[in-house]
């Protein structure tokens, strides 16, 4: 393409000292009666996406155009710039790599951010050295991320506490709206919306207001709503009860059908069994809200307390306990299902018993024994009194039976050592001897 026709000194002047030339004349040049305008595509921009400053009403074979970040035509403030003659483009000192100077003076930006917004000037160079400039805007606005909604108080108390709930984090050029239980906020003189409606605030909570809550945040180019959250309130559970089917069932029959009572919400239920957390047997089911356990068939070990418990995060309950008896009939085969313990205790309370009687046996032998010893001891004692004071032994009646029998002790020995025919005879004096020992 040929220059435009004009002075030969014009057609060497350097094409950054033209636009500067121009833009000086921008400053007295007066209007003409059909203005360029420039047209935002998308409108409403979204952060990331691409945008388009479209010309409109440019004037017939320009000389060129720029770009320039701003209101003002400033050269330091140049993004690009374009002459069409010779179909050249230049980049400015505010050229970030994003943009694109098309022949028609529409000028593309690529992946835009936030840092974007503002004002662009076009300033459109004529043949004639006349100018046009106008000024377009650029609004660019960032994609809302899910909003996640932050309670100050994660467990409150019934009747007692305040919660305030916020829905994400602050935006700008934002709004917001708040659903409970899937419905638009009632009104209530326990809930209150802040001035950007970013916040609401729940008095006196109640475990009605448990929710779920949810938030939506919306801004020109998109809108996102949060997960359900759930308020976890507090309260004291009322104590459950417990009912069963039988109380009293045979072995080996069932089923037997335990049922934990309670007219609480929002409440879950556990069970325990002597005391302690009930492991399930493979007999043994629950039914999906854990509120009925059944056992089929019934066993000996079933035997014992059973108690439920209601719970919420805060409070727990326990019902009274309800002993479950099973009949059973003791068999040999029952016999050997003794455990270990068992088998264990009875064996050494047979040891026991049977060392018991032995010491028993043994202490009344002693007690024998020694008795025994302690009379010889004695009736010795006494014949040897008899032999230096017969005389005295003589006068007491009462001992008569004693003395004969010291008497024929001492005269059979005295046979023995003198081996007189005259006296009784050694057998029959021991004859008497043998008994009078055993009176």
């Amino acid at each position: 393409m040929e220059p435009p026709s004009g002075p030969a000194s014009r057609r060497h002047v350097p094409w950054s000292r033209l636009l500067l030339a121009v833009s000086l004349l921008t400053f007295w040049t007066p209007p003409t009666t059909a203005q360029p305008t420039i047209e935002t595509v998308p409108p409403l921009a979204a952060e990331g996406s691409d945008v388009l400053l479209l010309v409109h009403n440019v004037s017939e074979n320009p000389l060129g155009y720029g770009w320039y970040r701003g209101e003002r035509v400033d050269s330091p403030q140049l993004i690009a710039s374009y002459r069409v003659d010779t179909n050249a483009a230049s980049n400015g000192p505010v050229y970030s790599g994003r943009e694109t100077l098309y022949p028609n003076g529409t000028l593309l930006i690529r992946n835009v951010t936030q840092r974007d917004t503002g004002p662009y000037t076009l300033l459109v160079t004529k043949n004639d050295l006349q100018t046009e400039r106008q000024t377009g805007h650029l609004h660019i606005h960032p994609v809302l991320s899910t909003p996640v909604i932050i309670s100050n108080n994660s467990n409150p108390r019934e009747h007692e506490d305040t919660v305030v709930l916020t829905c994400g984090a602050e935006t700008q050029n934002t709004s917001y709206m708040w659903w409970i239980n899937n419905q638009s906020l009632r009104n209530s003189t326990r809930l209150e919306l802040s001035e950007d409606k970013r916040t609401l605030t729940v008095f006196n909570v109640t475990r009605n207001d448990t929710g779920p809550y949810v938030c939506e945040a919306r801004n020109p180019v998109s809108v996102s709503r949060s997960d359900p959250f759930t308020l976890n309130v507090v309260y004291p559970v009322a104590k459950p009860s417990l009912q069963a089917s039988n109380t009293t069932i045979t072995e080996h029959e069932g089923p037997v059908v335990l049922t934990c009572l309670t007219d609480e919400t929002g409440v879950s239920i556990r069970w325990f069994f002597k005391g302690q957390s009930l492991l399930l047997a493979q007999r043994m089911t629950l039914s999906s809200d854990n509120s009925t356990l059944t056992i089929d068939p019934v066993s000996r070990e079933d035997t014992g307390d059973y108690q439920c418990e209601a719970f919420n995060r805060g409070n727990s309950n326990r019902s009274n306990p309800l002993r479950l008896h099973v009949k059973y009939q003791l068999t040999p085969e029952s016999s050997s299902d003794l455990s270990v313990g068992a088998i264990v205790g009875i064996v050494i309370g047979a040891v026991a018993g049977v060392a018991l009687i032995a010491a028993l046996g043994y202490f009344v032998y002693t007690k024998t024994i020694s008795g025994a010893s302690d009379q010889r001891d004695l009736t010795e004692h006494k014949s040897s009194d008899h032999n230096h004071s017969q005389g005295y032994s003589d006068s007491l009646p009462a001992k008569v039976d004693e003395v004969e029998y010291s008497s024929l002790n001492f005269n059979a020995q005295e046979l023995k050592n003198k081996a007189t025919s005259a006296s009784p005879s050694p057998k029959d004096t021991e004859t008497i001897y043998s008994e009078v020992k055993k009176q």
